[in-house]
Parts: structure tokens; C-alpha cells; sequence
């Protein structure tokens, strides 16, 4: 999972208004939505499949001076300078850091001026026996398994950068990373 080659990306516009449409022409009990994840989890085994029950919208940050002071409502933040090399270098870093921002979900079904939790992924169970063959001849080297309940992480963004999927599992403990989940939740709430 975290060396595939990037493939063309249905990205939060195309799957918001795909689900939209869903919504739009069909009588919907509810949305499975899948697709290209990354893992970011080294307790996940390539093949391995993961249904999040809760997301962090990782796309929603301020690029900052780095020497602005941090504002309290960031939920986290990354300064470019904890990556550079070598690690003698004097600290300064042009790049300056990001602050990560907090996104609520609403619905029109909900309580008014409410957030609702995200709890579609209680309905499945975890344990269910995965494949670890296609054929006699194509097998996954270790049994693949569903974990259910961990968190996901989701941004228009494709990564590909061992840091930074670091950085995302040790500040937001989230297992995967998508391109699409967040317009997929907003649209269905």
C-alpha cells in the first residue's frame, strides 16, 4: 500500500458530485463508498482492509511564517524545520510550518447548530474472513484481515512521503489516507 504507484485520482469534487447524484435520483438507505487508500498503520499488511469510523480532514490547514506565533484553535501543526538534513543544520526553514484546522459535520437531519458523529461503520463487523488468493497462483503472502473502528485521515492531496505519513499516524493516530471520504461524508450528511 505505501509504495503503489499513484493512479489517477477521483479527488473530493468528482466524488462529491457523484455521491450528489446518488442522492439526487435514487431512494438511498445508505452509502458504502470505497476506493484507493494508503496505509499509514505498519500494523497493516498490504491487502489488508480498513473501515474507518471516524475521519480527520487533513487538507484544512494555514501555511505559516515560521515565526508566527501558533493560534490555540489549531488541532496540530507541523513545522517543516523538525524534517530538515542534516539535523546540524541551524533550524530556520523557509517553508515554515503548517496549522491544521477543525471541520464539523452538520446535517439538515440532525439538531440545529449540532455536529453529528460518524457512526456508519459500527453496521459492519470486524472478523470477516478475507481472501488471501485470487487464483492457485496469486496469493498475498500473509492472510489479509478487516479491522473496523480505526480512524482515517482524507485530503485532495495524493502522499507518497514516508515522513509525512508519520507525522499523520503520530499526531491524528489514523490508519489510512484517501483522496475522496471527506466529500463522500459531507454530501450523505
Amino acid at each position: 500500500m505505501n509504495n503503489a504507484a499513484p493512479s489517477p485520482p477521483m479527488n473530493s469534487v468528482n466524488g462529491a458530485a457523484a455521491t450528489q447524484q446518488m442522492v439526487d435520483f435514487f431512494d438511498l438507505k445508505g452509502v458504502v463508498h470505497f476506493g484507493i487508500a494508503g496505509n499509514v498503520n505498519n500494523s497493516m499488511s498490504f491487502g489488508d482492509v480498513t473501515i474507518p469510523q471516524q475521519f480527520a480532514h487533513t487538507g484544512l490547514w494555514d501555511w505559516l511564517n515560521p515565526n508566527t506565533t501558533l493560534d490555540p484553535s489549531y488541532v496540530a501543526h507541523l513545522d517543516f524545520k523538525s524534517y530538515n538534513v542534516p539535523k546540524s543544520w541551524d533550524g530556520s526553514n523557509l517553508l515554515g510550518r503548517l496549522g491544521y484546522n477543525s471541520e464539523q459535520f452538520f446535517s439538515e437531519s440532525g439538531t440545529p447548530n449540532t455536529a453529528q458523529s460518524l457512526l456508519w461503520a459500527q453496521l459492519l463487523k470486524s472478523g470477516m474472513a478475507l481472501e488471501q488468493c485470487v487464483n492457485s497462483s496469486l496469493c498475498l503472502k500473509e492472510k489479509p484481515k478487516l479491522v473496523v473502528g480505526l480512524r482515517g485521515s482524507t485530503a485532495n492531496i495524493f502522499v507518497d512521503n514516508a515522513a509525512y505519513r508519520d507525522f499523520l499516524f503520530q499526531t491524528f493516530q489514523v490508519s489510512s489516507v484517501d483522496m475522496e471520504s471527506s466529500a463522500v461524508v459531507m454530501v450523505t450528511l
